[in-house]
């Protein structure tokens, strides 16, 4: 059985008010002859007589709007419905005297108008968020909505407003919030930025400058560390302080995040009074804090720029023929911080024009970085380990080469801390890593059978949180054994947390995998280190080989590195071996491996396997 249904209007109340009213004072003259014979007509009345409703059944209907009246062409009031009374707070008869612009404050009588305007223009409802003065007394904020009702034959409008001083109230906290610091009150970065766009247009249209002074506690997690982060908070909170008691009137402080702090002098600043101004905050921070009876000492670092940059405009139009492009008032004032940071802190530096065309050419091969990612433009190349008597090659190093398509193979030495800097290296590795696997056993499958693929490993890939699932994926991938897969890791990856380096160690080693130390002798060199990593290889660097056969202290480096390794039972791989005489040297010192030009370069697989097929290397099983 099919429920009842109740068809109700969707129309909005307001809208539905507006056309009961418009019913009612707009409506033809016989009409309302008909219905209500009794009733004078509107257009028999005086202008500026505020009528009740003809009809009481009505105010019901128009209550739920906050303020409903009908206003003549000069706005003066005709009709004002009950509720509305109640709601403004002033008796019918007061309502005579007055016109909409009455209720209106005076600094909003341009917005009126302008309503007004579109409304009698439009024919059609149009609206404004306008204030309403209440009782005499104090404004509330409305949403005004007029609609001209001279087509209906009543020059004049219809009047709707809605109370929405709180909704306006939550607006203001709302925005209040999205552009201040909560901890300390001040201004956050959203509100800065937009304050410096405006400083850096008004000093370009009036050719003046404007200033940003960056300042950043230094070391300041030291204090939570230390104190914890209640202390932190309070000392947060009186920097704050002490910045804007520093700051003069017109100078807007924000706090942008953590521990940095920002003053924006407006458009007429100068560099002295910049320079002022971050000198007289390092002594501000300087002076002791104290946080429950406890004194502490802090310093900053501060970074000052100055918009337009006129040394940096100068240099751009002498090298272009016309003014160049500015760096933004945050960005330079932002790298002058770094620099003052750098610097070893508790000091200011200003920005400086820096055309070095180095960092363009930085830029330009990070974004040809990514762009090899996608196309593919990396390949392996392999470099033969032999044992030193016999030159059988019993394994390789996987190093990675990138054939750029403009300048052709780019240098390990510059690709891959680039690649560190930018959060690629982990893709990058872990790409290595597999293909390193696969090409393994390619070779096994054409006879081609090594002992290991040696696989570097950066510091980033080593602490990522996926590595073993990455290496478990690579072995399931390519169904290699693992142990003919040797990790070749640094000493300092191993001492920046040797807990942690333990664990995940162990953890790899239970795969199968081995470890090889890379450039032995240059980091910490210690036999207790040593000792407490599950390792099986040592490379000696090749700075130790370079000077070999001249370098005494270079061969005692050498021959005690081989006794420690053989102590231990650690294989040793001797790298950049370039001569005869210093691959009969390192066999004298009891090295077990070699590995470097003297041998053969870093080949392509195709290429390496070619080598062997030839005979020019030798597989140690072949012999």
């Amino acid at each position: 059985m099919q429920a009842n249904r109740i068809n109700v209007s969707r129309r909005a109340p307001w809208r539905i008010a507006l056309d009961a009213l418009r019913r009612a004072w707009g409506a033809p003259a016989q009409e309302n002859r008909e219905t209500h014979d009794d009733a004078p007509l509107v257009d028999d009345a005086p202008a500026a007589a505020v009528r009740p409703a003809r009809s009481p059944q009505l105010e019901p209907t128009l209550a739920p709007v906050d303020f409903l009246a009908q206003l003549d062409d000069a706005l003066r009031f005709q009709y004002v419905s009950d509720a509305s009374i109640d709601f403004i707070g002033y008796h019918r008869d007061y309502l005579n005297m007055l016109t909409l612009h009455d209720l209106v404050p005076s600094e909003e009588a341009d917005e009126l108008n302008a309503l007004i305007t579109r409304a009698r223009a439009s024919g059609k409802l149009e609206s404004a968020t306008l204030n309403l003065v209440k009782s005499l007394t104090y404004p509330i904020c409305v949403e005004l909505r007029l609609m001209s009702t001279d087509a209906l034959g009543t020059p004049g409008f219809a009047l709707a407003a809605f109370d929405v001083s709180r909704w306006r109230e939550r607006e203001l906290s709302l925005v209040h919030a999205l552009h201040h610091d909560p901890l300390t009150g001040l201004e956050n970065a959203t509100a800065l930025e937009g304050a410096i766009s405006a400083a850096q247009a008004e000093a370009e249209q009036t050719r003046s400058q404007a200033a940003l002074v960056l300042l950043d506690i230094d070391d300041y997690q030291r204090i939570n560390r230390a104190l914890g982060y209640d202390a932190g908070d309070d000392m947060l909170r009186e920097t704050a302080r002490r910045i804007q008691h520093t700051a003069a009137h017109g100078e807007r402080v924000a706090r942008m995040a953590g521990d940095e702090f920002a003053v924006l002098l407006p458009a007429g600043a100068t560099a002295e009074a910049a320079e002022s101004l971050g000198r007289r905050l390092l002594t501000a921070i300087a002076q002791p804090y104290r946080y429950r009876g406890q004194h502490t000492h802090l310093s900053a670092s501060v970074g000052v720029a100055l918009y337009p940059d006129l040394a940096a405009a100068t240099k751009a139009a002498s090298k272009q023929g016309k003014p160049g492009v500015q760096a933004s008032l945050l960005r330079m004032a932002d790298l002058a911080l770094a620099q003052a940071k750098a610097a070893g802190g508790n000091t200011l530096v200003f920005h400086t024009f820096d055309d070095n065309p180095a960092d363009a050419e930085r830029l330009k091969l990070e974004a040809d970085l990514y762009e090899a990612v996608r196309n593919g433009e990396f390949s392996l190349f392999f470099q033969p380990i032999t044992k030193i008597r016999t030159g059988a090659v019993v394994g390789v190093e996987a190093l990675m080469r990138w054939n750029h398509p403009v300048h052709g193979l780019v240098p390990p030495s510059l690709f891959i801390p680039l690649a560190e800097s930018i959060g690629l290296i982990n893709y990058l590795g872990n790409w290595v890593l597999k293909a390193a696997c696969m090409q393994l056993v390619q070779w096994d499958a054409i006879g081609i059978r090594l002992d290991y693929v040696s696989v570097n490993v950066s510091p980033q890939q080593f602490r990522d949180k996926r590595f073993v699932t990455a290496v478990k994926e690579a072995i399931a991938l390519t169904g290699i054994d693992a142990g003919r897969v040797v990790f070749e890791i640094t000493e300092s990856l191993l001492m920046k947390d040797p807990e942690e380096a333990t664990r995940l160690l162990e953890t790899l080693r239970s795969l199968g995998i081995r470890f090889a130390v890379d450039d032995f002798g240059t980091g910490y060199s210690s036999l207790a280190y040593l000792q407490r990593f599950p390792l099986s290889k040592l490379k000696i660097d090749r700075s130790f080989v370079d000077n070999l056969i001249t370098s005494r202290n270079n061969r005692a480096i050498v021959s005690a590195v081989v006794s420690l390794a053989q102590s231990l039972g650690l294989e040793l791989v001797a790298e950049g071996v370039e001569t005869e005489a210093q691959r009969d040297l390192l066999a004298d010192l009891g090295c077990d491996h070699i590995q470097g030009w003297l041998i053969s370069h870093a080949l392509p697989s195709e290429e390496l396997a070619r080598s062997f097929q030839t005979h020019s290397l030798l597989l140690h099983e072949t012999l």
